[in-house]
């Protein structure tokens, strides 16, 4: 397989283990930072640990650092700090053990260390969804696309993330694992569903980890945390679903950049011309709308309000055109079609716990194990016609038309990724009263079910810290197939803005030597 990081030569990542200043000025602060500026209690980090993951691929390339020393290296991490964050449902270390022993180092992220959210199928292993019913589900025959994919181009998956129960909600508190926590505030929430990838990532166990996102998934834990975390056009990379697409987060766009160059589907029916590799920003000026108030109408606080009044003023210096927009279509009844819709798909997680044998779970048995909030769903869900179900998709879609009717006139259009900054523990769980809980959620999450809806890409980028030190990511969405877009302006903004060097209170490295 041809090297697509190839302009990474073992001159530019590491000429001796113990030159880490000097490696930190060649590979620049936003990716690696000087020990001396990350100064913390406790044992001093390797800068291996410092690096994203295009550089702990090619320090892996030059052989100053070896895959099975990066693997251990990883465990070591997750082990630090899983009891404060709680973010690995179930270890695979000798599964990857036996990978990094046997790395193929052509491959072009050979060796590097990876997570896999724990609704993905790896084969030989039960998916866990959140929920005391995993012992119900079967085990993988197959590996599910992308994580066939991620192998491929040499990442080694040595653990599943936590996750809300089935992925139904913005935050990841489950009865089955217990409370996931933000690195930046442990009294806060990580987001959700991919809630245990963000906070992996975020505290520094990995440079980056597998997600999904099917109602801001993805987008949602990546504000929250401060980390990059795009949403790709529908069917971009395969394996999703209509609302639902896989992908990853990460600290740098380079690292996700050079994911979706690796994993995108190419070739005889692919939905779009590959994006291919993105590097750098583009000098073409962007026409950039951008809406404040969310779908249902909700505004949003004022520290989120202030992250997009200073993006827009960064992007208006940077030459970009700037103009206000507003949503072309009734946005109270979409976010109920919307709401209608992902309720309706928990008919199908039900048909997934029959255990194989076609049956329906007894609802005695049911309500025992699962939280409140997956059993309402279901019981509500089982009332919903096909018929009105039927016309939910139908306005969703004109809805679609609408808003993809907005980049006739844009090229980019900004909003907030949430009404407010991270939500505290215990704030929304599945465990809350149904009622109470649709009411928190629709005062929380209000932006980023669209691109779902809709199919378009979106991306997530960390513009934004509160006062408080909480994260606030802004959400910077385009046309169908726009992904090229969006991580080139992401690159401007990352030079612009650095963020890869800020640090949470609880950062991993900081607490292990290897």
């Amino acid at each position: 397989m041809t090297n697509p990081f190839d302009s990474i030569s073992a001159r530019t990542v590491l000429p001796a283990r113990r030159n880490f200043l000097k490696m930190a000025g060649m590979l620049g602060a936003a990716t690696l930072l000087p020990g001396i500026a990350l100064a913390r209690a406790g044992p001093v980090s390797s800068p291996f640990a410092e690096m994203d993951a295009t550089a702990l691929a090619a320090a892996i390339k030059a052989r100053e650092i070896s895959p099975v020393e990066a693997l251990e290296a990883a465990i070591a991490r997750a082990q630090a700090v899983q009891p404060a964050i709680n973010c690995i449902s179930e270890d695979m270390y000798d599964r990857a053990r036996r990978r990094a022993a046997s790395t193929d180092l052509s491959a072009p992220f050979a060796g590097v260390p990876y997570l896999i959210k724990d609704e993905a199928d790896i084969v030989g292993l039960a998916r866990h969804f959140g929920s005391r019913l995993d012992k119900v589900m079967p085990i993988a025959k197959r590996n599910d696309v992308l994580v066939e994919r991620c192998e491929q181009i040499g990442l080694n998956p040595f653990a599943r993330t936590t996750m809300p129960e089935f992925g139904i909600l913005p935050t990841t508190e489950t009865l089955a694992y217990g409370v996931t926590r933000n690195p930046w505030n442990l009294d806060h929430v990580p987001g959700g569903s991919s809630g245990g990838a963000a906070a992996a990532v975020a505290a520094g166990i990995v440079p980056k980890a597998h997600g999904s996102d099917g109602a801001g998934s993805l987008r949602i834990p990546a504000s929250n945390c401060g980390l990059v975390g795009l949403k790709t056009s529908r069917d971009r990379i395969g394996g999703g679903s209509f609302l639902g697409q896989p992908f990853c987060l990460s600290r740098t766009v380079r690292d996700t950049a050079n994911q979706l160059a690796l994993v995108e589907h190419k070739g005889p029916g692919a939905a779009y011309a590959p994006v291919g590799r993105v590097t750098d920003p583009s000098a073409r000026r962007l026409r950039i709308g951008f809406i404040m108030n969310g779908l249902g109408g909700h505004a949003p606080s004022p520290e989120v309000s202030e992250s997009i009044t200073t993006t827009l003023a960064l992007l208006e210096s940077l030459g970009h055109r700037i103009g206000e927009a507003r949503w072309p279509f009734d946005g109270t009844q979409f976010v109920e079609d919307f709401t209608l819709v992902y309720m309706a798909k928990a008919k199908g997680t039900r048909a997934r716990m029959s255990g194989g044998d076609g049956a329906s779970p007894d609802p005695a048995f049911l309500k025992k194990l699962i939280e409140s909030a997956s059993f309402d769903i279901g019981e509500l869900s089982a009332d919903f016609s096909d018929e009105s179900v039927a016309l939910a998709y139908t306005r969703m879609a004109a809805s679609s038309r609408a808003y993809f009717d907005l980049f006739d006139t844009m090229d980019v259009l900004v909003t907030p990724v949430l009404l407010k900054p991270p939500a505290r523990i215990g704030e929304i769980n599945g465990s809350i009263p149904f009622p109470i809980l649709l009411m928190r959620l629709n005062n929380y999450a209000d932006y980023t079910m669209l691109q779902n809806a809709s199919g378009g890409p979106a991306i997530s980028l960390p513009m934004h810290w509160t006062k408080d030190g909480l994260p606030v990511g802004v959400q910077f969405a385009s046309r169908l197939g726009g992904e090229r877009t969006l991580l080139e302006l992401a690159f401007e903004l990352e030079r612009a803005q650095p963020w890869a060097q800020r640090r949470p209170p609880l950062w991993a490295p900081s607490h292990v030597s290897t």
